[in-house]
């Protein structure tokens, strides 16, 4: 008879962080997913956002292996990554908001000059390659060597692009 009893999820992330045992990552995964994207849910209140932060999660999970300590409770470990995602995300969204809503205050300060519905007729008289740059930069809070990368500029490119639009 052949033993099936199966291995603990402590020692699948043994398998995992000293062998790279894709076939205990994916048990890890399997165990995992369902529980992981419900806390995400509860945390973030977003579906969407939840399945991006459970996503991030088995990624750190791969990046971090060295750091998980054989003997302590896998779950413990993994759940605080889960956690850790969600409150990033979380912050992100704050400061996100912050940053839309400096500029409604900077542009409600210079109301004379700019109305808010004026906002779209002012991005459609920029170039794409203008606009793309400050959408991102603003809007999405993405940092100049992520807007260049997701266009495939140079860093220096992107600033130049964003300084050059926001004369405009």
């Amino acid at each position: 008879m052949q033993n099936t009893q199966v291995p603990s999820h402590e020692t699948l992330m043994i398998r995992f962080q000293n062998r790279l045992d894709s076939d205990a990552f994916e048990q890890i995964v399997s165990f995992y997913i369902s529980t992981a994207l419900a806390v995400a849910k509860r945390i973030l209140l977003d579906d969407t956002l939840a399945e991006d932060a459970v996503q991030e999660s088995f990624l750190r999970v791969i990046r971090k292996r060295d750091q998980y300590i054989p003997g302590s409770p896998f779950s413990c470990w993994f759940y605080a990554i889960v956690r850790n995602v969600c409150v990033d995300m979380l912050r992100k969204r704050i400061r996100e908001r912050e940053v839309l809503e400096n500029i409604g205050t900077n542009i409600e300060m210079s109301k004379p000059k700019t109305e808010f519905s004026e906002i779209p007729r002012l991005l459609d008289v920029l170039a794409n390659h203008e606009r793309d740059v400050l959408v991102m930069r603003i809007v999405h809070g993405l940092g100049f060597r992520d807007v260049a990368a997701a266009l495939g500029i140079s860093e220096e490119a992107a600033k130049k692009r964003a300084q050059r639009a926001l004369k405009r």
